[in-house]
């Protein structure tokens, strides 16, 4: 549809208003524009000239002549593009048309690898096209997201099933506590129904001459020996959670005693330490069949034990002597003396004093170290 304009200056007729399609799809610039605008008034004054001066073959033939036949392609080509040349550009401003200014697309903030990743991968991640790397930080997240749910779901059933089993310890602890309890509660019923059975001669006689009596009699036999049964197994579990137990404490308690000795780390020292404490113990008045219920968690020793006081006695005089030693090393040393002149007094006192401190830190004995106290206690005076 071509739009028209009846506004004529001249004469009221009206003027065409000619639309010069562009090509479909595709933006033009200013410079094609002008050679298109000149391409076409270049055709459309050729197409008049023509209708005026109709080529003489065409009229011999008695048909009209084509403008193909009429201007050669490629003079009309040259002719189109020196017109557009010589014309001048055509501003936005005259035809009406604006332009926008395309700005270069904003740079994209990098794609951060997955944490979890080793080194090597987060190297091949960023080398990778960002479309790679979006699917694969989705695909992470996803995974990730994934693996928290799971994670929560474990955790809430794990608290699920702490609480069942912790009911289910006091349960069990309640009834285990109950069975000594409900097993006497048996044999004073059974005493109380059946006062005069008291051995399988009675019992033989109750089948003969009363046997539903017997029936009841069996019964309460069958659940008091069910009784039984359960307790015995009872103390068995109780005996191997001990064991463990006590397997754990030991480990643990070796572990510091290295820790706190470290010498004894060595087994030709462990084995003399073993030998001395072993002879310590038996002067204290401890059997071997104490010790080795001691060792194995079948006895407790209470700190009430006088040997277990008289042990701890010593140990207090060893380290007070081992403190006293150290305080005397510190002290001046009197001058060494030439013979046949008299000494002062308390020479030969200190003298014994740093022998028995010598001998002391060699040997680290009991007896030494109450000899030096004693020894020290006689020079204090």
């Amino acid at each position: 549809m071509e739009p028209t304009n009846d506004a004529a200056p001249q004469g009221g007729a009206p003027i065409d208003i000619v639309q010069i399609p562009a090509p479909a799809g595709e933006a033009i610039s200013t410079r094609d524009a002008a050679r298109s605008l000149a391409s076409f008034r270049l055709k459309a004054r050729e197409g008049e000239h023509e209708s005026k001066h109709e080529p003489k073959q065409a009229q011999d033939e008695g048909r009209p002549a084509t403008h193909a036949e009429a201007v050669p392609p490629a003079d009309e080509s040259a002719r189109a593009s020196a017109q557009a040349d010589a014309a001048p550009p055509i501003q936005p401003e005259a035809t009406g048309e604006t332009t926008e200014s395309v700005e270069p697309p904003a740079e994209q903030a990098p794609i951060e690898p997955p944490r979890s990743w080793t080194k090597e991968a987060r190297e091949r991640f960023a080398s990778l096209p960002r479309e790679t790397q979006e699917y694969l930080a989705s695909r992470e997240q996803d995974r990730d997201r994934e693996v928290r749910r799971s994670q929560n779901e474990a955790a809430e059933q794990r608290k699920v099933m702490e609480t069942e089993r912790q009911k289910a310890e006091q349960a069990r602890v309640q009834y285990e506590t109950a069975l000594p309890t409900m097993l006497a509660t048996l044999y004073q019923q059974q005493a109380g129904d059946f006062p005069d059975v008291k051995s399988i001669i009675d019992v033989e006689r109750l089948a003969r001459e009363d046997w539903p009596r017997y029936v009841l009699w069996d019964a309460q036999q069958k659940r008091i020996a069910s009784a039984q049964q359960e307790l015995a197994s009872t103390a068995q579990r109780q005996d191997q959670e001990r064991q463990v137990r006590l397997d754990e404490f030991i480990k643990r308690e070796q572990g510091l005693f290295i820790e706190k000795v470290p010498e004894i780390a060595d087994p030709t020292q462990r084995s003399k330490l073993e030998r001395s404490a072993l002879g310590m113990l038996h002067e204290l008045g401890f059997s071997d069949q104490e010790l080795g219920d001691l060792y194995r968690g079948r006895a407790d020793l209470s700190l009430h034990d006088h040997r277990l006081q008289m042990l701890i006695r010593d140990g207090i005089r060893f380290r007070d002597a081992q403190k006293a030693a150290k305080e005397a090393s510190t002290k001046p040393v009197p001058p060494v003396q030439r013979p046949g002149v008299a000494q002062p007094r308390g020479a030969a006192q200190d003298a014994v004093v740093q022998n028995l401190t010598k001998r002391l830190d060699q040997t680290g004995n009991l007896k030494d170290a109450a000899r030096l106290l004693a020894e020290r206690r006689k020079a204090a005076r």
